[in-house]
């Protein structure tokens, strides 16, 4: 008796116009560089300095994964969980950078504010018990020196030489300015400004008032 055997297996012809198609599965591109700038973004956010380019890069990670999620939509879900992600971290790195912001401003204030003295500038022609709207100066400060402030010339600073030794060596910002105005607020030639060292200005009789910024004291020059 003859042993038979099943024949050898075949692959199904398709012919030319019938090869098998296989699809590829659907995916979201966006969605997913969306979540990465904003993943960088608000990693970048933690670093002090550093973290000022996140300014740029949370809005544009946060936008991409908003139009991610919009497409989503289109796709049958595809890559939600992605722009959902982005979307969070995005919003996240812009939070951090508004808090540096706001830490920044106040650091900034307290640093000013701390600059501030219990002296008052002296007055020129106008009675001593007349309150003076400029800022006070340093009680170690030579007789008729002025801090911060606006002075008007004639009646609060009289016309003369002034020199600043600059900026005490424990101010965080040390920049000061001392600026000529006439009696509208508009300068007059080019303030003088140092950020550190010594600096003058010369007040005439026919400026309007003189305007000082900064943590420096500006006292009559000899």
């Amino acid at each position: 008796m003859t042993q038979q055997y099943p024949p050898p297996y075949q692959q199904p012809y398709y012919g030319p116009h019938h090869a098998p198609y296989h699809q590829a599965p659907p995916s979201n591109g966006i969605a997913t560089g969306g979540f990465v700038v904003a993943l960088v973004g608000a990693v970048l956010a933690l670093v002090p300095f550093l973290g000022i380019v996140s300014w740029v890069i949370s809005p544009v990670g946060l936008v991409l994964s908003i139009v991610g999620l919009t497409a989503a939509s289109r796709k049958g879900g595809v890559g939600r969980g992605l722009a959902i992600a982005g979307v969070v971290l995005g919003g996240v790195g812009l939070l951090i950078c508004f808090l540096w912001a706001i830490g920044f401003a106040g650091a900034v204030n307290e640093s000013r504010t701390g600059t501030s003295t219990s002296y008052t500038a002296p007055l020129y022609g106008v009675p001593s018990s007349a309150p003076s709207s400029p800022a006070a100066t340093s009680a170690s400060a030579p007789a008729g020196s002025f801090s911060e402030g606006t002075y008007t010339v004639g009646s609060e600073i009289a016309p003369g030489r002034y020199r600043t030794p600059g900026a005490p060596t424990d101010d965080v910002f040390r920049y000061c300015s001392a600026s000529r105005q006439s009696t509208d607020g508009s300068t007059i030639g080019s303030p003088e400004s140092t950020s550190g060292g010594p600096a003058y200005i010369t007040v005439r009789q026919g400026d309007g008032q003189v305007e000082f910024y900064g943590g420096c004291v500006w006292s009559p020059a000899p």
